[in-house]
């Protein structure tokens, strides 16, 4: 497997992970499974801002790495 293609596949694996990491933390606040110091709306909605950065985050530094190494032939 090319360099590329594994960097590409790597992206969406972790954004997988990361959004259903996400999906399960606002359902479990939802459902009243786990409790906040703050009213689940707020936490729901940092929650969704954070994870939403982090997943922006690393789709842009595996996209960087995806076409250095498309550039460098693998």
């Amino acid at each position: 497997m090319k360099g590329s293609t594994r960097a590409l596949l790597g992206l969406v694996v972790i954004d997988a992970l990361l959004l259903l990491g996400t999906l399960w933390l606002v359902m479990d606040i939802k459902s009243g499974a786990s409790t906040t110091t703050v009213p689940p709306e707020e936490a729901i909605a940092t929650i969704t801002s954070t994870m939403g950065s982090v997943i922006g985050v690393v789709t842009a530094v595996l996209l960087v790495v995806w076409f250095v190494r498309r550039r460098s032939g693998n």
